[in-house]
This record gives structure tokens, sequence and C-alpha cells, in this order.
């Protein structure tokens, strides 16, 4: 009888020791890449936060509806997130199937290595989701332009410095956003592919787990982001494709940029030759940006969508 409780013993202490072993060489282990299938409508950007007032809940659900969309990409202050503001957006959103994601960016944040302002803007959304677990925003889109700055003219050295000081800062960001569980999604412009390829591909392999392309010139949008989506697809990671609408004339668009004159029915069929071209399921498209849809929508230019 002794010889059994003994024998019994041994083989709990055993098991024991090998569940101590299986936690303390996983506790410090990166968590797996997030599973981030984008659902079959549009993606749409929106800067303007007057956009999430009680005031423009009709417009903004008409262009949802009729534009099929089915993620937010919306741009909000800390008071949003204070004053309740964010919360019931996100509800009347998600009344009509509809995810929301936080939009931040500014240009000059590429100067911070260590993701300072970036990481900020991300804890004020993990703050917010952590008082509303019923109504989260699904993670970030963040839109950082270095070529905005006056270091990306002077070319060379100091460029490059710029460009991998802007990469650290998305990966400390992305580190960060997933050590937390938020989504994190990077938008860049359709010529790293040409400039700065090493950058691109680490951005796609280690700094993001979705990328969104901005895919504003008609005239080759299969060629464009052929780069792109080769790289997502050798990572298995998601891209978004972008769509200008605003008007031939404002920040220097010329008509080919955008798809203001062509209307939707022509950026709809444009978006079904990709997706059939490129035949890569994780990739998906987006509107930039809340107001130019609403516009296009007004003006009637929407023929019905096959």
């Amino acid at each position: 009888m002794k010889k059994k409780i003994t024998f019994s013993i041994c083989i709990v202490l055993i098991i024991c020791l090998a569940v101590g072993i299986f936690f303390i060489l996983n506790y410090n282990r990166p968590s797996k890449p997030l599973d981030t299938q984008r659902k079959q409508g549009f993606g749409l950007f929106s800067w303007d936060t007057s956009a999430i007032s009680e005031n423009e809940q009709e417009n903004m659900k008409r262009c949802i509806q009729k534009a099929d969309v089915s993620q937010i990409y919306q741009q909000f202050s800390n008071d949003m997130f204070e004053s309740g503001a964010a919360k019931s957006f996100i509800q009347r959103m998600k009344k009509i199937n509809t995810e929301v994601y936080a939009l931040f960016g500014e240009a000059d944040w590429a100067y911070e290595t260590n993701a300072d302002t970036l990481i900020g803007k991300i804890q004020s959304v993990l703050e917010y989701n952590s008082n509303n677990k019923n109504n989260r925003i699904v993670g970030i889109m963040t839109d950082v332009e270095p070529y905005l700055l006056d270091e990306w003219s002077e070319e060379g050295d100091v460029r490059d410095d710029l460009m991998a000081s802007y990469l650290e800062c998305i990966k400390s960001a992305y580190q960060y956003a997933r050590k937390n569980d938020l989504e994190f999604i990077v938008c860049v412009p359709t010529f790293y592919d040409v400039v700065y390829k090493n950058i691109l591909e680490s951005l796609i392999s280690d700094a993001c787990d979705v990328v969104a392309v901005m895919n504003y010139n008609r005239s080759d949008e299969y060629g464009q982001i052929e780069a792109e989506v080769k790289l997502a697809r050798e990572n298995n990671k998601e891209i978004i494709c972008i769509y200008e609408l605003q008007k031939a004339g404002k920040h220097d668009l010329e008509d080919i940029n955008t798809y203001a004159g062509e209307g939707l029915k022509a950026l709809w069929d444009s978006a079904k030759g990709l997706r059939e071209k490129f035949n890569y399921s994780k990739l998906s498209f987006a509107y930039h940006y809340y107001e130019p849809l609403k516009e296009m929508l007004d003006e009637n230019y929407v023929s019905e969508k096959n």
C-alpha cells in the first residue's frame, strides 16, 4: 500500500514539475500574430471628429449601408473618450455591424524611436477599452508620414536616418499594441518598395498586423501595390488597398489620383478586378475618406452595384 501511495505522489510531483517548466519557458514568449481577417466590406477613414456626433448618425449610417462599409477608422480626441461621445458612437456602429478602429498619425512622430506619443495614444484606447468591454475599439490605424518632413527632401544619410527612426517608432508601437492584444494597422504610400524596400519589408514582416497602402493613381493600380501584396502574402499578413475620393485640386491631387470624377461604380469595378487578379483572400479595400464619400453619395454618383 505504501509503495502505491509513494508512486502516486511521484507521478503528481512529475506533472507539477512539467507544468512549472512549461510556464517558465512560455512566460516571456511573444504572443502569436492576431488572426485579423477583414470583413468582406470596405474600410472607411474618418478624420473629422464631428462625424461621431449624434447629429451625423443618419448620414454615417447611410454611407455605411450604401457604400458597403464594415470598418471605420475614426480619429478620436481624449475629450471624446472622457465625455462618452466615443462610447455612444461605437455603440451605434456596433448596432449596424461596423467595427471601429482608432485613427492616429502625425508626420513628426517619426522622430520618436520609442514611439512615446503614439504609444500614449494607444494607451488612451486601452484605457477606454478597459472601461467598455462590450463596446471595444478593435485596433489602431496609424498614419505616420515621414516623407512630409524636411529631412525627406535632403535625401542621403539625413533621409536614411529619418526612415530608420520611423521604422523603430512603428516597431515600438506595434510591440506595445500586440502586448495588449490590440490589432495594429500601418498605413504606407505606394513608393516605399522603390526607395526603401528594406524598410517596407521590415514594416510588413515585423511592425504590423495589417498593411494599408494608399493606392492613389488610377493609371496602374495593380502595379502600384504588386510588391506590397507579394510581401503581405509571404508574411501571411492582410493588406488594404485605399482609394482616394477627394476632388482634384485638393492637396495637389489630379484627376488621375481620385475617383471623385469617376464615381463609386468605377471604384467597385476596380476593387473587383484587383481581387480577382491578385487572388489573395487577405486583400481588402478602403475609402479615403468619410466627407468626400458622403458628398459623392449626395451627388448621386452611385449606380447599382454589380
